[in-house]
């Protein structure tokens, strides 16, 4: 954000943490300022000279302090930013910013105190104090290093540092507003493979095409170069010549991941619900479907996305009260492969998904369990009696591997 940007709302009026430098006075300064007055008082009971001069020096002591902390402070610039510009960062990464803190007037600025908010970082680490002097026409440079512990893009937050140098009878303070921000994606596992992604047969298809897969589609005549293993010895007795089996090309589908943002369907508590538990789960099916150049599709962006605007739209995410989760399935007809991702289980998404499985697209329903629920279980109980693949993820360390296991294998055993 540039200088002289920020616009004034409330009629006019700037936010407190932008107001101008302020400065009062400290207990200790009225302490000292009731001292010069009992003098006085004294002194002028009395007559004697050297209490008016100590009257007078403390009362110059005073002055001065009221106007030096406000110099002090006066010039100071701020500047935060990560020291790695990383492409991205998601929740679970380490961090490192720096706060430089620049001081362009003559004076030193002497015992400057701040705090520095990170909101992204874990609550015990979110305020950063520091206590610092910074020699005039210099800048002193603080790192902190934390981690990630929130989605979201996070705002630097406007920084108040505050002196009582050098005496303490006066207290200045002064706002100097943040510049830039960091975006931090939902985390993410790196999947090394997703059988039931990675190939999807294309009889699935309105029109099969074919080619090397594993569906049978039939037979034909023997053409040079086609495989030994592949010939059908019954139909080669039947018709007297070469026949092989032919299969179904399996393809690599698009991926179309439709998620339930609802507020009601947000089960469990702040920053470890099952809404955020989906986001990490949407969060790997994109970055697995990015590495294997698959097109991605998010229902509310519209269309084919590329791999950053669907991360920014997870980080930025928020629930709202939108309407059924229902009515977005039953748009999603013609998509070959559907990850649907339900925080809660909501029996009204049973008929959209029978009927998104019997119009040919390939469905994984991800239920999340946050405690044993019966409703989860019932749900996944239905949907695989219908033939759907389902993941029910709990609060296991290792999701990912729930995510990624292939049915086939578990049938075949």
């Amino acid at each position: 954000m540039r200088e002289g940007s920020l616009q004034p709302a409330n009629g006019g009026r700037l936010p407190s943490a932008f107001r101008p430098l302020s400065s009062a006075p400290t207990r200790r300064g009225w302490a000292v300022l009731g001292l010069a007055a009992l003098l006085y008082l004294f002194a002028n009971q009395t007559q004697v000279s050297w209490l008016y001069v100590f009257t007078a020096l403390i009362l110059g002591v005073w002055i001065v302090s009221a106007w030096l902390p406000g110099r002090m402070v006066g010039g100071l610039r701020r500047q935060t930013a990560p020291v790695s510009e990383a492409d991205e960062y998601r929740v679970g990464d380490p961090i490192t910013l720096t706060l430089t803190l620049s001081n362009t007037g003559r004076l030193p600025a002497w015992h400057v105190r701040g705090e520095e908010r990170c909101e992204f970082a874990p609550a015990a680490d979110r305020a950063l104090p520091f206590f610092v002097s910074i020699p005039p026409r210099d800048s002193v440079e603080l790192r902190c290093e934390t981690v990630c512990a929130r989605r979201g893009w996070f705002d630097f937050a406007p920084l108040t540092v505050t002196t009582r140098a050098p005496f303490g009878f006066f207290s200045a303070r002064r706002p100097l507003p943040a510049t830039g921000g960091v975006l931090i994606f939902p985390e993410y596992r790196v999947l090394e493979r997703f059988p039931l992604l990675d190939r999807r047969p294309a009889t699935q298809h309105q029109f099969a095409r074919a080619g090397q897969g594993a569906e049978f589609l039939g037979v034909r005549e023997y053409r040079p170069g086609d495989s030994p293993r592949h010939v059908h010895w019954r139909g080669t007795a039947r018709v007297g010549r070469l026949v092989v089996k032919e299969f179904a090309e399996e393809t690599q589908p698009g991926l179309t991941i439709a998620l339930d943002t609802r507020r009601s369907s947000v089960i469990g508590q702040a920053d470890d619900d099952t809404l955020e538990r989906a986001l990490k789960v949407a969060a790997t099916l994109v970055h697995y479907a990015d590495g294997r150049g698959l097109a991605l599709t998010l229902p509310p962006l519209g269309g084919a996305v590329s791999r950053w605007a669907a991360m920014n739209y997870l980080a930025r995410l928020q629930p709202d009260d939108g309407p059924p989760f229902a009515d977005c399935l039953r748009s999603l007809r013609g998509a070959p492969f559907v990850a649907v991702l339900l925080p809660a289980p909501d029996a009204e998404v049973l008929a959209p998904l029978l009927e998104l499985h019997h119009s040919g697209a390939t469905v994984l329903a991800v239920l999340f369990d946050w405690r044993s629920e019966a409703r989860v279980a019932a749900l996944a109980a239905s949907l695989k009696a219908a033939g759907l693949s389902v993941r029910v993820i709990g609060d296991e360390a290792d999701w990912e591997r729930t995510l990624v296991e292939d049915e086939r294998v578990a049938m075949r055993w």
